[in-house]
């Protein structure tokens, strides 16, 4: 049986760096998804998750309730991501390519329109309504832990998907209506 949270980190504390290996198995995927969010790029997104769980290790100090692991790590991860964008903002010095490039249409993973219209809807929801999402459907987490990642009760967990899933059957109503 899988060991509990708070047990994981008790064992990182004192100084067991394979718990945190544990830790970093159990998370690494919704770290990534949520710095997937803030970056729209699989690379940077895969540093950036780099960045939290280092930041996680370090501050692990910090977490006054070891059971809440989970959801201080998804907070690293949302602060981080909007730090990153903030940072990508401000940065004029970047290379932006040639003029043709600046108004390019993001890479999709797949050019269906069916892949694109789902994108488009995903990203018309709230990031409380995509983390749940990713969390439940995406990365099977039982509906207890995600609820406790978005600090929710059960049924307000439940409400947030119900509205996510209606907005994403309308929005995608409407694509199938496109020419």
């Amino acid at each position: 049986m899988p060991e509990r949270d708070e047990e994981l980190v008790g064992r990182v504390r004192r100084g067991d760096r394979d718990a945190f290996g544990h830790l970093y198995d159990r998370y690494a995927g919704l770290v990534r998804g949520i710095c997937f969010e803030a970056t729209r790029d699989v690379v940077d997104a895969q540093d950036l998750a780099q960045e939290v769980f280092l930041s996680a290790f370090r501050q692990l100090g910090q977490l006054s309730d070891s059971a809440l692991f989970g959801a201080w790590l998804v907070g690293i991860a949302r602060l981080s991501g909007r730090e990153w964008r903030r940072t990508r903002h401000r940065d004029r010095h970047e290379w932006a390519g040639d003029a043709t490039e600046e108004f390019a249409e993001p890479e999709r993973l797949d050019h269906d329109d069916l892949w694109s219209d789902l994108n488009m809807a995903l990203a018309s929801l709230s990031e409380d309504e995509r983390l749940g999402i990713h969390l439940f459907y995406l990365e099977e987490h039982p509906a207890e832990l995600a609820r406790q990642l978005l600090n929710l009760s059960l049924s307000g967990f439940y409400r947030l998907l119900d509205r996510a899933r209606e907005k994403l059957a309308q929005r995608l109503k409407i694509g199938e209506l496109k020419p």
